[in-house]
């Protein structure tokens, strides 16, 4: 496909346990953020490492995030199968630019679990090769493509709303869908809105983490960040409460001892900054 993504730095795929509510299942999540199989001028991911790191999922949820402009079709069906096959049940959440080959990889999640965000797109088109050869080797080749094509359509098709008609001539024109499109196509099974829900930051949490907003500033961020101040303030506070405990007979400085010189906030800050590289 033609470039229509910056250069990565370094390849990105991650796989992480994920901390879910008590009422909901364990889940791993599954970033694939870059090119798919090998490739000689970006950093790419392959199914020899990844199928790998898939069979050894063992909890029952996988998500996995999708921002990719795609690859190679035999490493995307590769990973397709692992995800598909796999007895964990599988959620796609497309969060990027998801484009050829990482259209196939969203479909791998179990019936109703493909959401992708409203300001995403997706793209189709039909498989693409760099060919050399005489007039022989390149009609195989393009029998070989066609071959290669009939398999991806039949992966759309198991999802796809319009007739296979309409599906050809998608992929022969290249199609770019935003995710209302997308979802009436049958791809996506939810939309969601891309703006998070703001809060109005509560001063006494920032103010426990020793800094302090102007008067009537109008900051606001998400409720989650919200939520790690919130127990930021409540470790600090703890850890507030064992000093006062501790100071109440201060022991006589011994020979040698150097004065203290930290308050309260400042002790409690290292307290927290001591777990962190």
């Amino acid at each position: 496909m033609r470039r229509q993504f910056p250069k990565a730095e370094r390849a990105f795929y991650e796989i992480k346990a994920a901390v879910r509510a008590e009422d909901e299942p364990a889940a791993t999540d599954l970033w694939i953020y870059d090119v798919i199989g090998d490739d000689w001028l970006d950093p790419s991911l392959t199914a020899k490492e990844l199928c790998r790191r898939i069979a050894e999922i063992d909890t029952p949820e996988i998500v996995l995030h999708l921002a990719s402009p795609g690859g190679s079709v035999s490493d995307g069906l590769a990973i397709y199968n692992a995800l598909a096959s796999h007895a964990a049940t599988v959620s796609s959440r497309i969060e990027g630019w998801t484009a050829s080959m990482a259209t196939i990889l969203a479909l791998a999640a179990d019936p109703g679990r493909i959401s992708m965000f409203d300001n995403s797109m997706f793209m189709i088109h039909n498989p693409l090769m760099i060919s050399i050869g005489d007039a022989h080797q390149l009609r195989q080749d393009a029998d070989w493509l066609d071959q290669v094509g009939a398999q991806m359509r039949s992966i759309y098709m198991g999802r796809c709303r319009k007739s296979e008609e309409e599906l050809r001539a998608a992929l022969d024109a290249e199609t770019w869908m935003s995710a209302d499109e997308a979802a009436q196509w049958g791809f996506v099974d939810e939309v969601v809105a891309a703006k998070s829900a703001a809060a109005t930051i509560d001063p006494s949490a920032i103010e426990a983490l020793g800094f302090r907003l102007p008067q009537g500033a109008g900051r606001t961020l998400s409720a989650e960040n919200e939520g790690k101040l919130v127990d930021a303030r409540a470790l600090i506070d703890e850890v507030l409460s064992t000093l006062d405990a501790r100071a109440t007979d201060p022991a006589p400085a011994a020979s040698g001892d150097a004065p203290c010189t930290m308050n309260r906030k400042a002790l409690a800050a290292m307290r927290l900054a001591s777990p962190r590289h």
